[in-house]
């Protein structure tokens, strides 16, 4: 890519620099396709190694919220 008249020094090295971020990333991701189509089980360790670098949401499981009370139905009463 050619630097742009319109776009002085300073954006035009940071666009770059995006740019070969987004192109890393692109190919990391290309990879593990790549990898998914030939060889799945090990692409599935892949993903269980992510899930467990994701944190827990802390979450008390033996509190359940109290439901809400739900009022009377409103529908007329026929024939009064």
């Amino acid at each position: 890519m050619t630097h742009p008249p319109h776009v002085n020094t300073t954006e035009w090295a940071v666009a770059q620099h995006h740019q070969a971020e987004l192109d890393a990333l692109t190919a990391q991701l290309a990879d593990h396709e790549a990898k998914k189509e030939h060889d799945p089980s090990a692409a599935c360790g892949d993903c269980a190694l992510d899930r467990d670098q994701v944190p827990e949401p802390e979450t008390d499981l033996a509190h359940r919220p109290t439901p809400r009370h739900r009022p009377a139905s409103r529908r007329r009463s026929r024939g009064r």
